[in-house]
């Protein structure tokens, strides 16, 4: 093999090794984000619990307004009540969704980072061979 031949295979594991980086950042960017929308979801959930113990207090006979943008709008507070038990559930199921994803791409994180230290290794034991063969 020739000089060119050893900078051709060192450059070709360069890009892999990249390319593989790449891979796990986006995964891991991917992660982040799913980790920031449980955090908005628990918040969210949060208050809906509050609200729901609120209408849960009240009595049949008390007078519940819905927020309409700028606009307060009188509601029967069975309907208030379902539609908050509605979005409870909503959440719910979508808090369990986002975790599932959160897991799902750790494990794909933690396979991708295989991947890239065993090529890392890869490169490694090219660069010591290229390193300790004779040039012609």
């Amino acid at each position: 093999m020739v000089a060119n031949d050893y900078q051709y295979i060192l450059e070709n594991m360069q890009k892999e090794l990249e390319t593989q980086a790449e891979k796990v950042g986006e995964l891991t960017k991917e992660r982040d984000n799913a980790g920031k929308k449980i955090g908005a979801l628990e918040a969210q959930l949060s208050e809906t619990k509050v609200v729901l113990d609120e209408l849960e207090l009240i009595g049949d006979d008390a007078t519940i307004y819905k927020l309409l943008g700028p606009v307060l709008v009188k509601q029967e507070r069975e309907l208030a009540l379902a539609t908050i038990k509605n979005r409870k559930s909503h959440m719910e199921t979508e808090l369990k969704r986002c975790s599932q994803t959160v897991n799902d791409v750790s494990k794909k994180i933690a396979k991708e980072q295989d991947n890239l230290r065993d090529l890392h290794m890869k490169s490694q034991h090219v660069k010591q061979a290229l390193m300790g063969a004779p040039q012609q």
